[in-house]
């Protein structure tokens, strides 16, 4: 469902942020629905979200919705809701939970400074092994007190070990000036960016059509885009 080469940008909030995303070329675009965070949008907000982008194409990019540690029965209220594609797990959501919920899932891991690579495999390796396993891994950097969004650069030598066998989203620190540095070391099979394409806390439409054009571009030199 995620192909190889894309782009998401997460944490949108307004309607007029369906035309950056889309004109920027993006494959996918993020909504957070995460209580009392500075990026939340509700549900009647991230439907117009949706429905302004799948204005402009029905083969708009793919709505993905961001939850920590809700409940299988509100994740899947939400997805009918708004009409999402995907849904990113940023909690400690069991392997069991996806069998659960009525969209494919990316489960996200945000490793300490210093974890081994092999933990990280061990716990990829836990939720592959689920009757229904994500469709991918999101990697993001480390924020103790922050599950995401925090742009802290996340250890790219471990994402490049783990995207050599499994199906890596790089997030964490990315922005238009070092994502194509990002996708040449690690060779994920995507890169999500929020915080790096705004200015002042606001989506920048330039920065998310340089970053996009930056992430493309390296992703065409590995042979994957879309």
């Amino acid at each position: 469902m995620i192909r190889p080469g894309s782009v998401k940008i997460c944490s949108l909030r307004k309607v007029e942020h369906a035309r950056f995303v889309f004109d920027a070329g993006a494959d996918l675009f993020g909504l957070i629905f995460v209580p009392g965070v500075r990026r939340q949008v509700t549900v009647e907000r991230a439907r117009e979200i949706v429905c302004a982008v799948r204005a402009i194409d029905e083969s708009a990019p793919l709505a993905v919705g961001v939850f920590v540690d809700a409940a299988a029965e509100e994740i899947n209220a939400t997805v009918r809701d708004v009409g999402l594609d995907l849904i990113q797990l940023h909690g400690v959501e069991p392997p069991g939970m996806m069998a659960q919920l009525d969209a494919p899932a990316v489960k996200v891991f945000r490793p300490k400074p210093g974890t081994d690579v092999g933990e990280v495999r061990q716990e990829i390796e836990r939720y592959l092994g689920a009757a229904i396993p994500p469709v991918a891994f999101l990697l993001d950097g480390y924020d103790a007190g922050q599950h995401g969004g925090s742009g802290t650069r996340t250890d790219w030598r471990l994402a490049a070990e783990l995207a050599a066998d499994f199906p890596i989203v790089l997030a964490g620190g990315l922005t238009p000036e070092n994502v194509g540095e990002a996708v040449e070391s690690v060779a994920p099979l995507a890169v999500d960016v929020g915080s790096g394409v705004e200015t002042d806390g606001a989506k920048d439409s330039a920065k998310v059509s340089a970053f996009a054009a930056a992430a493309k571009g390296r992703f065409g030199c590995l042979g994957g885009s879309r």
